[in-house]
């Protein structure tokens, strides 16, 4: 299992805000105030380099439920055009929430980051609006623990579910001289950053090596007949432009036969399983993770169910 990944959850009460916000910008301007040093951490990367912070909007618990709190439309697009069939949600923070920091230890570490954000209590203007921020609580959480818990069980029960906590924008992995959209939440297409990550952390990527990974997860879980009622596009305001993203979740199925066929090659399915899970539980699924995008849960799929 990698080591290095540093999943925080803070709590934090906030008020003072009302109108149209996506709240992942409020998360990085609080952690950035309260800790000056992350904000070359969330300029964007260059070249290969993959993204080694993730955040993710506020949340908020109601009941049994959890709410991602961001503005967003009912919208259409045709040809380049893009129709809004009603105003972007309001947003009014008044309260408790909490929200997630993932990172890489790679110069600044997760201790740091609790260190700044304890005690934390500031007033500040944002979006010309005098909001206040307290931090409440932190939760300091190891990712490789549930990652390794579901890479152990998986081979028991049917397959994984993906849950999108936040809006994800992915790309196709396999076009890499344009940056492609796509909306088609495969396994491939969702695991990709994660195990781009994982080998550009080990040392560098190989194309070869890349796509061959890529391979193995699109043939080890199959997305089921349900994907297109489960996850759909929701279009988010991010800033005064309304940008289209997944939400929902998605249920993979296990193919059993292909698990068979890399043990028999070899390979630690467990491991190499565990730490592409532990990757996507840490710093996100495809692309704008620092500024909120890409969070995901995921669990098992029961053989009952």
């Amino acid at each position: 299992m990698p080591s290095g990944l540093a999943l925080i959850r803070v709590g934090v009460r906030v008020s003072g805000f009302y109108g149209y916000l996506y709240t992942g910008r409020l998360v990085k301007s609080l952690l950035i105030r309260a800790y000056p040093q992350l904000e070359d951490w969330f300029k964007p990367s260059k070249g290969p380099v993959p993204k080694l912070i993730h955040i993710t909007p506020l949340y908020k618990s109601r009941g049994d439920k959890v709410e991602c709190i961001y503005s967003y439309a009912d919208c259409k697009s045709s040809r380049k055009l893009i129709k809004c069939v009603e105003s972007p949600k309001i947003i009014e923070l008044n309260g408790d929430y909490y929200f997630y920091i993932g990172l890489y230890e790679s110069g600044i570490k997760g201790l740091d980051i609790v260190s700044k954000l304890l005690n934390y209590v500031e007033c500040f203007e944002f979006i010309k609006q005098r909001v206040c921020v307290e931090i409440e609580s932190i939760e300091v959480v190891n990712p490789l623990i549930p990652a390794g818990d579901i890479a152990r069980r998986v081979i028991d029960s049917k397959g994984v579910k993906v849950v999108f906590s936040s809006p994800v924008l992915l790309r196709d992995p396999l076009k890499t001289r344009r940056r492609q959209k796509t909306f088609i939440p495969s396994p491939m297409n969702v695991f990709a950053v994660p195990i781009y990550t994982k080998l550009y952390l080990a040392g560098g990527i190989k194309k070869g090596v890349y796509r061959r990974e890529l391979l193995r997860v699109h043939r080890l879980f199959n997305e089921t007949y349900t994907v297109f009622k489960t996850a759909r596009v929701k279009w988010i305001y991010y800033t005064d432009k309304p940008v289209p993203a997944l939400v929902g979740y998605v249920n993979y199925r296990l193919d059993i036969n292909y698990l068979k066929h890399l043990e028999e090659q070899g390979i630690n399915v467990e491991d190499w399983l565990g730490n592409i899970m532990a990757y996507a539980m840490t710093l996100g699924v495809g692309t704008g993770r620092a500024t909120g995008f890409g969070h995901v849960e995921i669990k098992l799929i029961q053989a009952s169910t």
